[in-house]
């Protein structure tokens, strides 16, 4: 089924909503990558080893689901993005959201309190 037999009010959403969650992606990235600020801040600060190398980098698939929907959806116009676009990317951006929470609960271990 092509594109033209699509209602135009179809196109016209999935588009908006192809935008949405290119943003989305975008800015769920840059707040991961303020967090590994804040953590490379903390350890510049407090001495205190953060691993804030990993916490910038654990995020990086979440970019690059960013980019192979703008590319599919957008730049090459498809409704749904291809099955082998569509696992890398999901798998990709699932991987990313495991190695940020990692991260995240690390700086946790860090940050906290300990508790006797």
């Amino acid at each position: 089924m092509g594109a033209a037999a699509w209602p135009p009010e179809v196109i016209q959403w999935k588009v908006v909503s192809s935008y949405l969650v290119v943003g989305g992606a975008i800015i769920l990235w840059v707040s991961l990558i303020f967090f590994g600020i804040v953590a490379k801040r903390y350890e510049m600060v407090l001495r205190k080893k953060t691993q804030w190398q990993y916490i910038m980098m654990a995020p990086s698939g979440i970019l690059i689901y960013a980019i192979i929907m703008l590319y599919s959806s957008i730049v090459r116009g498809y409704l749904k993005m291809k099955p082998m676009e569509e696992m890398i990317a999901y798998g990709l951006f699932f991987l990313s959201g495991i190695l940020s929470l990692i991260g995240a609960l690390r700086f946790r271990a860090v940050v906290s309190p300990k508790r006797r």
